[in-house]
Parts: C-alpha cells; sequence; structure tokens
C-alpha cells in the first residue's frame, strides 16, 4: 500500500528515543518512548484550519492539546480508528526491489528506520528485563507505518564491539529520524492516561487535511549524543554480547549538510518483539 498522507485522517509522527514492535495479536503498532533522565517526551495535537491569506486561503495547524512534564511512569497512549478503517491492523510501508542505505531512493521506506535484529544479522535479542528507565507505551492501530524524515544531513558507520574489547567498522548510510504512521477511518480517537485519569480527543475526518499527532522525545542539551544505541542496549541484548554503535561520519567537504556538531538526532529504532510489553 503506498503512502498518500493526505488521505489520513490523522498523521502521527514519532521522533527521538523509541523502540518500535508490531504486534500480530492485538493488530497495532507499539513504541515505547524510552523516559531517561535527559530526554524530554511532548505530546502534540493539532487540527487543520484555512486562514486567510493574500488572495488566497493557507492551510495553518492549530494546537487543540499538548502534553509537557508527564510523569515518568504510567503513562499510556491509544490512537486507533473508530469507524470504517481503511486498515485493519496495521500495514508497514516498504518500497519496491532491494532496500539499500547507499543507494535507496523511496524515503519513506519503514526500513530507514535501524531494525536491531538486522544489525545482528537477524539474531534473536532477548529483553534484558533490567528496566533502567520507565517506559511510556503508545499504542497505534489501524495505520500504515512508514519513514516520515529520512535524515540525509548526517551519514553513519556501523561501529561492531565485541564483549571483550576492540571494534570494527563499516559504512552503514542514512537513518530514519521520524516514524510516521497514517490512520484513515471516518475519525480517529486519541487517549492519554497518567496519575490515574483518562483524557480523549476525538479527531473527525476532514476530507484531505489530516490532524497531526506529534510525538518528540528528544535531548535538547549541549552534550547530547548521536547514538542513542546504548540506551537500546539497556532494554535489549545480543546472545554472544556483541554491541553495535553508529557514528556519524564527517565529510571534510560538508557535502551531506555540514558539521556534525550542530545537528540534535535522536532516532528510533525497530525491535522483532512481540510486544513492547515484553521489554
Amino acid at each position: 500500500m503506498p503512502v498518500r498522507e493526505s488521505s489520513a485522517t490523522a498523521l502521527v509522527r514519532f521522533t527521538g528515543l523509541g523502540i518500535i514492535a508490531f504486534n500480530e495479536d492485538h493488530g497495532r503498532g507499539e513504541i515505547a518512548a524510552v523516559r531517561d533522565s535527559k530526554h524530554q517526551l511532548t505530546v502534540k495535537l493539532q487540527r487543520p484550519v484555512f486562514q486567510e491569506g493574500a488572495g488566497h486561503d493557507l492551510v495553518v495547524y492549530q494546537d487543540i492539546a499538548c502534553y509537557r512534564n508527564l510523569p515518568k511512569e504510567g503513562v499510556e497512549i491509544e490512537l486507533k480508528a473508530t469507524r470504517r478503517p481503511a486498515v485493519q491492523g496495521f500495514e508497514i510501508y516498504q518500497g519496491r526491489g532491494h532496500f539499500d542505505r547507499l543507494s535507496s531512493d523511496d524515503p519513506q521506506d519503514f526500513r530507514w528506520i535501524v531494525n536491531m535484529n538486522a544489525l545482528h544479522g537477524g539474531a534473536r535479542l532477548n529483553p534484558t528485563g533490567a528496566r533502567h528507565y520507565p517506559l511510556t507505551k503508545i499504542f497505534i492501530a489501524n495505520a500504515l507505518f512508514y519513514t516520515h524524515k529520512l535524515d540525509t544531513d548526517l551519514f553513519f558507520e556501523k561501529v561492531e564491539r565485541g564483549p571483550h574489547g576492540g571494534e570494527s567498522r563499516e559504512v552503514f548510510g542514512n537513518v530514519g529520524e521520524t516514524i510516521g504512521a497514517a490512520v484513515e477511518g471516518d475519525e480517529v480517537v486519541f487517549s492519554i492516561r497518567f496519575d490515574g485519569r483518562e483524557e480523549t480527543h476525538t479527531l473527525p475526518r476532514v476530507e484531505g487535511l489530516p490532524y497531526r499527532v506529534e510525538f518528540k522525545n528528544m535531548d535538547y542539551g549541549d552534550d547530547a549524543v548521536y547514538s542513542d544505541m546504548a540506551d537500546y542496549y539497556g532494554f535489549l541484548s545480543s546472545p554472544d554480547g556483541t554491541h553495535f554503535d553508529l557514528a556519524p561520519v564527517e565529510e571534510e567537504t560538508g557535502a551531506r549538510g555540514g558539521s556534525v556538531n550542530q545537528k540534535q538526532f535522536c532516532h528510533p529504532v525497530a525491535a522483532d518483539l512481540d510486544t513492547v510489553e515484553q521489554l
């Protein structure tokens, strides 16, 4: 199924520290936003409105609700189409043919999102059970998942570190920065539960003008790192103890968009789990 954002009722976007898995039993995509001490989670709902411009109407987005300073523990968010959904459960968009981070030209292909199992050659990764940080769980049903934003400014190497020291490097390529999910139906219901209460927002369909639901779980500090892999290995472990890191390549020519230390970057990852409840 190709991605047509304009046909959606609501467009969901997730940027930052989080692990996505796809739950076949419940028919939904699930994102576990890692709530450490550095990353700040914000959730914003916006609706499209017409605004008069110079000789023509403009479409602008106005905030319906904005959630900041959410508690670290016990937060759950759910989005789903409640009437006549276009997608039953979930679908994952992939372009045609072989995917290559160095040459593929479809920026919406979901495979730009780093898959932890693929880094390990498809090996099974086990939840550590350590729970170093709380998780905010986001459940999204009736959605087509894709890469909303591909970072073409930063180019990465894959760094392999063994359990007994030593490292090796190889070219990796570009990385997806934002997960997108298009939810289409007569209406989309957003529910958030925290502090023992629940708040619900109903987003009725506006033909050709989707609502926006934006999640950001970012480290805005001056000393923010470019790879979140160490955080992810706090939740997932490889059978042989090998860890991979992603290191940005700083090219002298600046052809890929300038110095790496001028850009904030936190990337979500995918994992082949049955559910994020396993984390």
